[in-house]
């Protein structure tokens, strides 16, 4: 039987359907910290530069944020719990194809497949533990959803170095077929068919025009690597992106059921969480790129060295947690976030100073605490983002904000990519002084959103009801 909105729950069951999501989050979390670790190794087997195989990463992130705009609909229109069950199916199938892919097209090409499982399992999982959890308690909400975000970088960088050390790297992407077979019985034993939402006509037109856009500037940021066009080209592919974003920005005003519903930005937890929260995220993902890359290319580290090494910051996100509660309790969202955006800052700065001779303790503690920054502003901006959102635009909210990270996130790779291109003659590996540069520039993008997070003040209402006794 169909479970009505906002039906009570029992704490427990609540709490079993945020961790049957969460093994859906956790395969996710894998499956980029398994790529990542194994960036030099796949691209030795596939005969490619290394720097390219970021597009294997930006290529997953952008299908999440094109995508993305569907899964509300979809989930309105056929069941968030079917929904979520379909895209755990796709995703895997595109990890199989990853797994044989001969190229670095084709594994390309799998992981934009990926990406829309993803698109949609993310979202429609999100807004099932919200629906559970209900108003008023999205930071618990948020809580036990990052938990998978704290436990795939601790073990995705020690399976995919100890896969690659003693087998193929084609083993990295079909870890996740039996954590998503177990997920899959699991959601159907388990979480209710919650009921359906009233689906709008779909708006298509909306959705092209959106994923164009979003398309265009992705192709503007790897041009800037690899500029075949000139400056003029990349000029010309950003205002294209931005001139199609504007138009559908003023198509869909004062519409409903639009693809990207751009309304919610009249909230100002929604478009602080966002726009901020997109910043910090640009700057402070891009370690997750750049650092495995430091510590085998720049430092000379065995895979399974950097593995250890970049898993130390899963546990500073672990440590993180209380003081993330306690922060928000006792200080209020905009000065935790400002805190954590500028500490984020010279975490990321910090290794601008760094070179191979740098003592153990000093690289171990900063890997450490920067694992221990993102998860505090992940966390914090996601719960602030939803904060004050009701109840009838949840599934809206949940995509369009999921658009914006994803694309956020995808934007911290792509652009630390393109400047270790820049920097590195073509065919050579970036050096050591290269990735200073690189970490230097990506640590003044979280910066940029201290003014915006500013804006908060001491925002009262929801927010002060968000704060956890």
């Amino acid at each position: 039987m169909p479970v009505p909105v906002g039906a009570p729950f029992t704490e427990g069951r609540r709490i079993l359907i945020a961790f049957i999501v969460a093994c859906a989050f956790l395969m996710q979390g894998i499956d980029s910290t398994l790529l990542t670790i194994a960036i030099p190794t796949i691209a030795e087997a596939l005969q490619v530069d290394p720097l390219l195989l970021h597009l294997a990463i930006t290529g997953y992130l952008l299908s999440l944020a094109v995508f993305m705009p569907v899964s509300g609909w979809f989930a309105d229109r056929f069941g968030a719990r079917l929904v979520f069950c379909a895209a755990l199916a796709a995703f895997t199938f595109g990890s199989l194809l990853a797994s044989v892919a001969p190229t670095l097209t084709t594994l390309v090409a799998a992981r934009v497949l990926q990406g829309f499982g993803g698109a949609l399992m993310t979202p429609v999982g999100r807004l099932i533990v919200l629906k559970a959890f209900g108003p008023g308690r999205t930071l618990d909400a948020m809580t036990y959803l990052t938990l998978p975000v704290l436990i795939g970088p601790l073990l995705g960088p020690l399976l995919g170095a100890t896969i690659i050390s003693f087998t193929s790297w084609r083993w990295l992407f079909l870890v996740n077929v039996p954590v998503c077979a177990v997920t899959i019985l699991l959601t159907l034993r388990f979480v209710p068919a919650l009921a359906k939402g009233i689906p709008t006509r779909f708006d298509f037109r909306g959705f092209v025009l959106v994923g164009v856009s979003l398309v265009l500037f992705q192709l503007g940021v790897e041009h800037l690597a690899r500029p075949s066009w000139g400056p003029l080209g990349s000029a010309t592919i950003f205002a294209a992106s931005i001139a199609i974003f504007i138009f559908y920005a003023l198509r869909a005003r004062g519409r409903t059921g639009t693809a990207l519903d751009l309304s919610l930005f009249s909230s100002r937890s929604f478009s602080v969480g966002v726009i901020a929260g997109g910043i910090g995220r640009v700057g402070l993902n891009s370690s997750a790129f750049l650092l495995p890359l430091l510590l085998q290319i720049g430092f000379g580290m065995a895979p399974i060295a950097a593995a250890g090494l970049a898993s130390l910051s899963a546990f500073g996100a672990f440590a993180a947690k209380p003081l993330l509660r306690w922060s928000i309790r006792s200080f209020g969202y905009a000065a935790t976030l400002v805190s954590v955006a500028v500490l984020g800052a010279l975490l990321m700065g910090s290794f601008a100073t760094m070179g191979p001779s740098v003592p153990l303790p000093v690289l171990v503690g900063t890997v450490f605490a920067l694992g221990a920054v993102r998860t505090m502003h992940f966390n914090a901006v996601n719960s602030l983002t939803y904060a004050g959102v009701p109840e009838a635009k949840l599934s809206s909210s949940v995509a369009s904000a999921g658009v914006f990270q994803q694309l956020s996130m995808g934007l911290g790779v792509s652009i630390s990519a393109a400047m270790l291109s820049m920097l590195v003659p073509e065919g050579s590996l970036p050096g050591v002084a290269d990735f200073q540069v690189v970490f230097l520039a990506m640590a003044a993008i979280p910066m940029l959103s201290v003014p915006i997070l500013l804006l908060l003040g001491d925002y009262p209402g929801q927010l002060r009801a968000e704060r956890p006794a």
